[in-house]
């Protein structure tokens, strides 16, 4: 466990000369060098181990060992990055029709399923078996997994996009590698912290983190570890735009991760020189590796990997040879990337805002709070992100949405007769006695399920039903709203540093309509309101692009306006002007038919003479 592998095997060859060649302490043995070999990575002789383990497992008829070997099992098919294999293999260990055979090792098991669910894109699937895992950690107190976990959850909340929760996460791994003497450079800690840092826009840290990790993992001589370090060096290089020698760099290390049947990190080495020759125009060298990652997406189902890495680099897939090997819904997605000439979906934010565009939303400082309600979307309600609520607590969408009209009522207060008009309108007042307190307590219970300590949110006080204010609480409406009103107040004070930081962080939170799917009145008026807001904020964010200059992101935020409303006719008229600005003739009469065809088809009009105006001032 403290990764002194060496010492492990000593013992164990000490241990073996004392057991019978049979015993069951043989098989315990075998079980354990495998570990020590999947720590070296000698992934084909720690299977091999772990099937003579198996057998003798299978002889003493030893039910808990046979399951611990075959999670064991699944750990070369999982590293190689054959996650279909592995989990094959880990969902065999459970019996969940003897709960009563539970072990405390399935908490380790629902680890790995997680962190292989993970690597899919199977965010739900994640989260489930990240839950049991903790569960299992805290009911038998298995202190040694806690880092483990707390760290799986923080790259969880990562690929989520949650950098606040992931920056909270790591830093309780930190706290518990340390109680439990973890030495983290032994493991991906550093790496999984630098890949959040990099999507962050903090390329420093990231950099910074993975340079001094490279002389620990030198030093280690452990040279998997020391070859996935330099593959994200390469990809901070490659955001840097440092490409001279970039390609040959990573030449050596897809040789390295080919030889060692490392699949994974072998497709992703393959993308990035891809990657890394696209920059220099190499487009005939590129083609080898790229082919070979899509191989590999293929022959392992590497969708969401592939999915991921056709967002970060569309023009690199859009050659005609290799859109033809991707799936359609990724075919599509490019085509109308490429179309709308954004070569990237990460565009650069202008040199001023670039260094404080995280310093709103995603501060690692940021409180934890009692209770969060994510509104501007699906609802989204809990109160911590580990321990989520039973699928069934509320037992009423009625209960739900009371809740979060009270929320978001002015000063988190409704009195109970507006209550019962706005929920109970047509309802007998028969019927509102017999229901309305019920689903008061409803709304109660739901806020403590399965959580440990219980807390009552919701209290009565002179007529009306309030959040309990002493209890803290985060609610992405309200944060919006402030962030818009400081936005507001820095736009009066000439700072426009300060404009943008509020405006993107807003936008950041505004995840869609404001509680999707939810059709009452009194929803539907804050949702007009929201989206006006937030269409508010996507303006002054393209005005803002296109004054510095930075035509990819001002066509980025355009194309998402018109997403929502595409007869915004100043908006096509802003993406004229982009287009003119960077000397495309042809593209500024195509946005203009484009429009003419979108009115005349959809509302029988024709464009307005001021923007026939600007297209003839444009096009001349």
């Amino acid at each position: 466990r403290k990764g002194d592998c060496e010492t492990a095997l000593d013992l164990l060859e000490r241990a073996e000369k004392l057991a019978g060649g049979d015993s069951e302490v043989r098989m315990k043995c075998e079980n354990t060098r495998g570990l020590c070999l999947i720590e070296n990575g000698a992934w084909t002789e720690a299977e091999r181990q772990f099937r003579l383990a198996l057998q003798l497992a299978e002889k003493h008829n030893n039910e808990r060992y046979i399951r611990l070997i075959t999670h064991n099992l699944a750990l070369p098919f999982g590293l190689r990055g054959d996650f279909g294999e592995a989990l094959r293999w880990l969902k065999r260990i459970f019996r969940e029709d003897k709960p009563e055979a539970q072990l405390p090792q399935e908490s380790i098991g629902h680890l790995n399923i997680a962190r292989l669910h993970l690597y899919r894109g199977e965010f739900a699937e994640t989260e489930t078996h990240l839950g049991k895992a903790l569960e299992l950690c805290q009911l038998y107190n298995l202190k040694h997994l806690r880092g483990e976990i707390f760290e799986s959850y923080a790259n969880f909340y990562r690929e989520k996009r949650d950098f606040t929760h992931a920056a909270e996460f790591y830093e309780r791994a930190r706290k518990a590698y340390e109680e439990d003497g973890v030495d983290p450079s032994n493991r991906e800690f550093d790496e999984e912290r630098a890949a959040l840092a990099q999507m962050r826009g903090d390329t420093v840290t990231a950099r910074n983190l993975l340079e001094n990790l490279l002389e620990i993992r030198q030093e280690n001589k452990n040279e998997i570890g020391l070859h996935t370090v330099k593959l994200g060096l390469c990809r901070i290089k490659l955001e840097q735009n440092e490409i001279a020698g970039l390609a040959a760099e990573l030449e050596k290390i897809l040789r390295f991760f080919h030889e060692k049947n490392l699949y994974y990190y072998e497709a992703a080495a393959a993308v990035l020189q891809a990657s890394a020759l696209f920059a220099e125009g190499k487009r005939k060298e590129m083609m080898p590796p790229i082919q070979r990652a899509l191989e590999l997406a293929a022959r392992f189902d590497y969708e969401y990997f592939l999915r991921e890495e056709t967002k970060r680099n569309p023009a690199l897939f859009g050659n005609e040879e290799i859109i033809e090997k991707l799936p359609l819904d990724l075919r599509e997605s490019i085509n109308q990337t490429i179309k709308a000439e954004r070569v990237t979906l990460k565009p650069k934010k202008p040199d001023s805002v670039q260094r404080s565009a995280f310093s709103v939303q995603t501060s690692e400082s940021a409180p934890v709070v009692d209770l969060t309600l994510k509104l501007l979307g699906h609802v989204e309600i809990y109160r911590d992100p580990t321990k989520q609520f039973a699928p069934d607590a509320w037992t009423t969408r009625r209960a739900r949405d009371i809740f979060c009209f009270i929320a978001t009522s002015r000063h988190r207060r409704v009195d109970k007769d507006v209550l019962i008009d706005t929920f109970w309108a047509d309802s007998e007042i028969e019927v509102v006695e017999k229901n309305f307190h019920p689903t008061i307590s409803h709304v109660r219970k739901a806020l403590n399920s399965r959580q440990t300590i219980k807390q009552n949110f919701i209290l009565y006080r002179d007529g009306a039903y309030q959040l309990n204010s002493e209890l803290t609480y985060s609610i992405d409406t309200e944060e919006f709203s402030r962030f818009i009103a400081e936005a507001e107040k820095a736009h009066h004070e000439k700072d426009s540093d300060r404009v943008w930081e509020n405006v993107e962080a807003a936008h950041r939170l505004y995840r869609g309509d404001f509680m999707a799917g939810i059709y009452e009145d009194w929803a539907e008026e804050l949702r007009g309101f929201y989206r006006e807001q937030h269409s508010r904020i996507l303006k002054s964010m393209t005005k803002f692009a296109f004054k510095e200059k930075n035509w990819v992101q001002a066509l980025h935020y355009s194309a998402e306006i018109l997403r929502d409303d595409p007869y915004r006719e100043d908006i096509h008229a802003l993406i004229m002007r982009v287009y003119a600005a960077q000397g495309k003739r042809s593209a500024v009469k195509d946005q203009y038919q484009k429009l003419q065809k979108i009115l005349k088809t959809e509302l029988g009009v024709e464009p307005a003479v001021a923007t026939k105006r600007i297209f003839q001032e444009l096009f001349k």
